[in-house]
């Protein structure tokens, strides 16, 4: 939907309904709302924790953490990656060096 006007998107998250204006499609919306109502509902199931506001600051922050720590898995395989192409682009040039000496 992009350079659409934004869709307006109802979303379930805690026992509340937010209205949310996204141009993403309604199920990518859903999909992502439904991952966080979950993290909200395990959370306030395993806390003593009773204020709504509470939990879901304790939700956004233990997303926040899963993000971080993708992140760092990502960048790590980025550079493990990066460091083996270079690895087999010299591999490589030094076979073709040795096959135009023959």
């Amino acid at each position: 939907m992009t350079g659409m006007q934004k869709q307006s998107i109802k979303v379930q998250i805690g026992g509340m309904e937010y209205s949310l204006k996204a141009d993403a499609g309604s199920d990518y919306v859903q999909s992502i709302a439904a991952y966080v109502d979950e993290k909200f509902r395990r959370l306030s199931e395993k806390t003593s924790v009773t204020s709504q506001t509470k939990i879901a600051v304790l939700t956004a922050l233990n997303i926040a953490d899963e993000l971080f720590r993708l992140k760092e898995k990502y960048d790590q395989l980025v550079k493990t990656v990066e460091e083996e192409s270079r690895h087999l682009n010299q591999e490589i040039d030094q076979s073709v060096g040795q096959i135009l000496k023959l």
